[in-house]
C-alpha cells in the first residue's frame, strides 16, 4: 500500500491567497459534486481565483468565514482593494473537530506570501518535475491534471512535507510533483484497474488477436488460470465514491445520544394531504426546516450536521449477539440560525427522502481511502491467520444472497480490532466436502471504521456473498 497520511482531512482542498484588500466576499453553501468549487475570504489586486474548496486568507480586517466542512458548490469571489500592506498577525484559532481554518500568520519567501517554509526549488532534485502554484489551484485539480485522478491528491501531499495543512495551499510555492505514483500514471494510467478474474494481470500487455510470438524466440505470454492470484490494481486507486461514505451509514451504539431532530417544514401548509391518516410529509434538497434543539444541546449556526435515521438492531450471524443499531445516512442540513431550544436550517443535500424526525449528527470528516487493490489469495494460498470477522449487514438488506463488486457491507471489525480504513479483507466461507474447506469468495476494502465495527466496499470477487460470510485481514 502506498504511504499516504492516514488522517487526510477531506478530499477537497484550496488554495489561500493572501488578502490585501477590505472589503470580505461571499461564500456559497455545498452541493453533491466534489468537483464543484466555492470560495470565500478576499483578494489581492488584479487577482482572481476559484477553488475546489473553501479558500479564505488572513486580513488585517474582518476574519475569513468558517469553511464548510465538505464544501462543493461554485461561488465567486470579487477583487478586493489594490492598496499593497503586510497581513496583520491575528490571535490563533482554536482548533475546531468540524473546520479547518486558514494559517493566520504569513510570512514572505522570495516574491510571494505563505503560511509556509517551502525548500529553495532549486535544491529539488536536477531534472524534477516541479509546478508553481496558481490563483485558483487546488490540489484536487491538479492530481486529475498530474496524475489523471483528482482522488490521488494525497500523492502531492505527501510528497511535499512542508504543506502542514492540506486545506490550505499558497499562489507562488513550487510543489515536487514526480513521485511514484506519477511514474504508475504515465505508465499503466493512474486509477485503472487491473485486470479482472481470470483474466492477464494487472500492468502484463495482452497480445493483439491474431498476433502470437515469433518462431523460435521465447514466449512473452503468462497463461492464468482461476488458480493463480489474480486481479487488483497496479498503483492506488479511490476506494469509494462520496455517496459510499455520505450516503449509507454505519453501526454504532444502541443508545447513541442525538437529541437534535428535524421537527418540521416550513411550507408544511402547503404538504397536508387532506384526510390522510398519517402525514408522512418528506423533505429533500433545498427545504427549509424547523429544527428541535438549539444552543443549549449543541448546534451552531453556521454549522453542518448529517440526518440521520436509527434503525433496526445488528444481530451476530453465529450468536445472535447484539452487536448495534443500524443508523442510515439521508442527508445533510446547514444550520442558518439558533436560539436557546430551537433553530432552522436548509437541507443541502438529500440520499433519499428525509423524514420528519431525523436526527442531526455532527459532520464527520471522511477521507476516501486511497491504496492498491491486491490481488485475490491464490487457490492453494493458506489463510493469513489474523483477526476473523463476519459481514453482518449489506446496503440494501440482508436478504440479499448475491452480493458482488461494488456493493457496500459491514462488518463486525472495528478500530479497536486494529481494521483502519485503507485495508483490506479477504471474504471466504467454510465448506464442508467430506471435509471442512475454505473457499475464498472476494475482497473487500475499509472504507469507515467504528469501534469495533466498519464499513466496507466488495472491490474483487471470485464468487457471490451474502451476509453471514467470513472475513479474514490480509
Amino acid at each position: 500500500m502506498v504511504s499516504v497520511r492516514r488522517v487526510a482531512p477531506i478530499l477537497l482542498l484550496a488554495v489561500t491567497v493572501p488578502v490585501w484588500a477590505q472589503a470580505p466576499s461571499t461564500t456559497t453553501a455545498k452541493t453533491k459534486s466534489p468537483q464543484k468549487k466555492t470560495t470565500a475570504g478576499t483578494l489581492p489586486p488584479a487577482t482572481s481565483t476559484s477553488a475546489a474548496t473553501a479558500t479564505s486568507a488572513p486580513a488585517a480586517t474582518p476574519a475569513p468565514r468558517k469553511a464548510a466542512a465538505t464544501p462543493k458548490k461554485k461561488a465567486t469571489t470579487k477583487a478586493a482593494a489594490k492598496k499593497e500592506t503586510k497581513p496583520a498577525a491575528e490571535k490563533p484559532v482554536k482548533a475546531a473537530a468540524k473546520v479547518s481554518h486558514p494559517p493566520r500568520e504569513l510570512h514572505k519567501v522570495f516574491d510571494h506570501w505563505t503560511a509556509y517554509n517551502p525548500p529553495d526549488p532549486a535544491s529539488y532534485p536536477a531534472g524534477a518535475k516541479t509546478y508553481t502554484i496558481k490563483p485558483g489551484d487546488t490540489l484536487w485539480a491538479l492530481g486529475k491534471q498530474f496524475y489523471g485522478n483528482s482522488y490521488l491528491w494525497p500523492q502531492l501531499w505527501e510528497t511535499n512535507t512542508w504543506i502542514t495543512d492540506a486545506h490550505w495551499i499558497y499562489p507562488g510555492d513550487v510543489l515536487l510533483v514526480e513521485g511514484e505514483i506519477a511514474q504508475q500514471a504515465t505508465t499503466t494510467g493512474a486509477g485503472a484497474a487491473g485486470a479482472a478474474v481470470g483474466g492477464a494481470p494487472s500492468g502484463q500487455p495482452t497480445p493483439a488477436p491474431g498476433i502470437g510470438t515469433a518462431l523460435g524466440a521465447p514466449s512473452t505470454f503468462q497463461y492464468k488460470s482461476a488458480a493463480d492470484a489474480v486481479g487488483g490494481t497496479a498503483g492506488p486507486v479511490a476506494l469509494a465514491t462520496e455517496d459510499d461514505v455520505y450516503c449509507y451509514g454505519y453501526i454504532g451504539d444502541p443508545n447513541e445520544p442525538m437529541p437534535n431532530h428535524i421537527a418540521g417544514w416550513e411550507d408544511v401548509d402547503v404538504r397536508y394531504q387532506p384526510g390522510a391518516v398519517h402525514q408522512d410529509i418528506d423533505g429533500a434538497q433545498g427545504d427549509l426546516v424547523f429544527i428541535s434543539g438549539g444552543t443549549s444541546t449543541g448546534l451552531n449556526a453556521g454549522d453542518t450536521y448529517m440526518l440521520v435515521i436509527p434503525g433496526a438492531l445488528v444481530t451476530h450471524p453465529a450468536s445472535n449477539d447484539v452487536i448495534g443499531r443500524q443508523y442510515s445516512y439521508r442527508g445533510q442540513v446547514r444550520v442558518l440560525c439558533a436560539d436557546s431550544n430551537q433553530s432552522r436550517g436548509i437541507v443541502t443535500q438529500s440520499c433519499a427522502e428525509v423524514p420528519t424526525g431525523a436526527r442531526l449528527k455532527p459532520f464527520p470528516q471522511i477521507p476516501i481511502p486511497l491504496a492498491r487493490i491486491p490481488s485475490l489469495p491464490a487457490f492453494c494460498d493458506p489463510s493469513s491467520g489474523k483477526t476473523n470477522g463476519y459481514i453482518v449487514t449489506s446496503r440494501g438488506g440482508d436478504w440479499l444472497t448475491q452480493l458482488g463488486v461494488g456493493q457496500l457491507v459491514q462488518i463486525n471489525l472495528g478500530r479497536d480490532d486494529q481494521v483502519q480504513p485503507g485495508e483490506f479483507l479477504t471474504v471466504f466461507r467454510d465448506v464442508t466436502l467430506g471435509i471442512p474447506q475454505r473457499q475464498v469468495l472476494g475482497e473487500v476494502a475499509v472504507l469507515t471504521a467504528e469501534s469495533h465495527t466498519a464499513t466496507a466496499k466488495i472491490v474483487l470477487m471470485r464468487q457471490p456473498m451474502k451476509v453471514g460470510d467470513r472475513v479474514e485481514v490480509r
